[in-house]
């Protein structure tokens, strides 16, 4: 049986305070820990807000690349995604808001396929199109990167 998913939807999170820098987050009863480094107060129990963004933007790029390449006619068997992240942390700092604070953001997205390579090379065409956590860096001002290597060919993205 298909599921049909509506086009527009709500979610929730809830969450909070555990100690200045540390706190709990909970989606469809996931709870999962945000916290800084040692290094910044924090006891680093987990990943900080900003990391949780491009793990976001990791699960994203796996997912909606999946469904694209099974709309396009091509099966992804596996794909290693490496984020490079540059970030102006003028605004956390408190030193003075700025309008964007990740300049610049890359993608390495290693990828093996089956099926026709034009199929899988549509993927890297429509994926910053698709990739809602793409989308929302993309709209705020970040360059976002994609850097495909499709069964071993480095594919230029324009």
């Amino acid at each position: 049986m298909a599921i049909k998913e509506k086009p527009i939807w709500k979610f929730n999170v809830k969450g909070g305070h555990e100690t200045p820098t540390k706190s709990t987050a909970t989606a469809r009863g996931k709870t999962v820990v945000i916290d800084e480094p040692v290094l910044r107060g924090g006891t680093d129990e987990g990943p900080m807000p900003v990391e949780y963004v491009f793990m976001g933007l990791l699960g994203c790029t796996h997912v909606i690349s999946n469904k694209l390449a099974k709309h396009h006619g091509a099966d992804f068997t596996h794909m290693d995604i490496d984020i490079n992240v540059t970030m102006d942390s003028h605004g956390t700092r408190l030193i003075n808001p700025i309008p964007v604070p990740f300049p610049e953001v890359t993608l390495d997205i290693d990828v093996t396929y089956e099926g026709p390579r034009d199929a899988a090379i549509a993927v890297t065409r429509d994926l910053k199109h698709h990739c809602a956590v793409s989308k929302m860096l993309q709209e705020s001002g970040t360059k976002v990167i994609e850097k495909w290597v499709l069964n071993g060919e480095a594919i230029p993205v324009g």
